[in-house]
């Protein structure tokens, strides 16, 4: 694959995103949001399936913020970091967080960073509430997914 200094028209910037995302997904720490979910410390199973899906999100985040701030080059810089970070993390469940990174971008193409609420209510799919909590939980959902896309974006380059 391509350095992707050679194939961008702004070299510097493009690089500079891989490298900020990557730091910023290597420092993430998804206890805020296993909380909101109602997932403790002890729910093993629950957490690690948890966390694949934030991870999975959070890179589909950042691939929603390329989309504005690189509109022409915003899929090769996604398919170079998820390159990337298959090689440097080969194990099954890194394999499963790039497949979910994939389907939540999928999720979010349609509508962008105006509505969240699909993401949202997918994630609450995973608790196990009744119709009120549900409602209640996918709202404080979008406001949190909402809050981490402007995290991801203001620290794109």
């Amino acid at each position: 694959m391509q350095n992707v200094a050679e194939v961008f028209d702004d070299k510097s910037a493009a690089q500079e995103a891989l490298e900020n995302f990557a730091a910023l997904l290597e420092d993430a720490d998804f206890t805020a949001e296993l909380e909101l979910m109602g997932i403790g410390r002890m729910q093993f199973m629950r957490r690690r399936q948890m966390l694949v899906e934030w991870r999975g999100l959070y890179m589909a985040l950042w691939r929603l913020a390329l989309s504005s701030s690189f509109p022409q080059d915003a899929e090769y810089i996604f398919a170079t970091f998820l390159h990337a970070y298959r090689v440097a993390h080969p194990d099954k469940l890194s394999v499963r967080i790039v497949e979910r990174a994939q389907q939540y971008w999928g999720m979010l193409q349609p509508k962008g960073d105006t509505d969240f609420s699909d993401v949202a209510r997918h994630l609450g799919s995973f608790s196990v509430q009744d119709e009120k909590q549900a409602r209640s939980l996918t709202l404080r959902l979008v406001l949190h997914i909402r809050r981490a896309y402007k995290i991801i974006f203001d620290r794109l380059i």
